[in-house]
């Protein structure tokens, strides 16, 4: 049996973005397929309660070389055969400073690369782990060329993440029995909020479980208020587009990076839906928005589109080819041409292309750990 520790900081049980998903998925098909798994992370509110797994939770620090001190500690307590960790925040630095003979190989899963961010020091740490990690793959195609380009290392095999097919599927849209309704206060934070349930069961309309009362498309944005995300792109898109769609946010956990304005006072702001709600999101919207300026893979429009829900992607958005490679959305230029699509062109199925699977994506990756280990 082997023994795989994955390691990232922001591990948790309620889904906080796309390397939590990604982790949280790998780690349960890697033990489907025998595999011993732990996985080291930092202190949360909503710990990991994943079966047949080891999960060691750290003390949680914002000080990135304390944290790589405590990962480093910790996988020499845990002794695994191979380590697996994202490229963000380098991680397992610390760990890969030490000689060859007295660590395990370490693979390294990148994303879109920090540099790409003008994140100056974790670009620098993020360059110093890609030269040093035994092996460096990426999450898609777009993100493995980004990689070389930016850090000069030969093009990473491309190890696409994926969906959980027997979740994210064509269906019925279903009521959700979690998450809130939240409201914004002018900084962004969470000024108060009140139970989606409750809000139904009292014949409240929430987009995009509920017809929109003036006959408007109901669009959906997963994100957190971030410039990556194009926070300031959706709240002007809102404006623009009151009249033909009204915009609910699935809203992650994060400080606020962009500014909040009086615009997001149009959106409807969801949080905390539990991932059994998740399918019925997409399923109950009519298309999915993405404003984003980078994704490493775009994990929200990928389950969408599982879904059957079609997208609209920025034409700009470098994993768009191979999202949109089995059809399903549209990419627009600007926001004028975005009103043109809803209001002129024909709506479209929503599909994702087979391969973009985790059980693919865990098997492929056992695949490689055994290599490293010379299995």
């Amino acid at each position: 049996m082997i023994h795989v520790a994955l390691v990232h900081r922001d591990l948790h049980e309620v889904s906080r973005g796309g390397i939590c998903t990604l982790y949280r998925s790998l780690a349960r098909h890697l033990a489907n397929l025998g595999a011993s798994v732990t996985m080291i992370t930092q202190e949360s509110p909503h710990p990991i309660q994943g079966r047949d797994v080891t999960v060691v939770s750290l003390p949680r620090t914002e000080d990135l070389v304390q944290h790589r001190e405590a990962v480093a500690d910790a996988l020499d307590a845990v002794r695994p055969d191979v380590v697996d960790c994202s490229t963000w925040e380098a991680e397992t630095l610390r760990y890969l400073a030490k000689p060859r003979e007295d660590r395990a190989p370490v693979l390294v899963r990148g994303e879109f690369s920090a540099a790409r961010l003008d994140a100056g020091g974790l670009a620098r740490d993020e360059h110093q782990l890609v030269q040093a990690a035994d092996q460096v793959i990426a999450v898609s195609q777009y993100a493995a060329q980004d990689l070389t380009t930016e850090y000069g290392i030969p093009l990473p095999l491309a190890v696409a993440n994926g969906v959980d097919r027997k979740r994210f599927h064509p269906g019925r849209p279903t009521t959700p029995a979690s998450g809130f309704h939240i409201d914004l206060g002018a900084d962004g934070h969470v000024a108060g909020r009140r139970p989606i349930p409750d809000l139904l069961a009292a014949g409240e309309t929430v987009s995009p479980w509920k017809p929109d009362p003036a006959g408007r498309l109901r669009l959906v944005w997963v994100g957190k208020i971030t410039p990556m995300k194009g926070w300031d792109v959706l709240e002007t898109a809102t404006t623009r587009l009151r009249d033909i769609a009204s915009v609910s946010v699935l809203l992650g956990h994060s400080p606020t990076f962009a500014p909040v304005t009086s615009a997001s006072s149009e959106l409807t702001v969801l949080q905390d839906l539990d991932d059994t709600d998740l399918p019925g999101l997409y399923r109950a919207a009519d298309w999915l928005l993405s404003t984003s300026r980078w994704e490493g893979f775009g994990l929200a429009i990928a389950e969408a589109l599982a879904c059957g829900t079609p997208v609209l992607l920025p034409e700009h958005l470098g994993t768009a080819p191979e999202l949109l490679a089995a059809s399903g959305g549209y990419t627009y230029r600007d926001l004028d041409h975005l009103a043109d699509i809803l209001t002129h062109a024909e709506r479209l199925t929503g599909r994702l292309p087979d391969h973009f699977d985790w059980a693919v994506n865990a098997a492929e990756s056992l695949r490689l750990y055994r290599a490293l280990l010379g299995r």
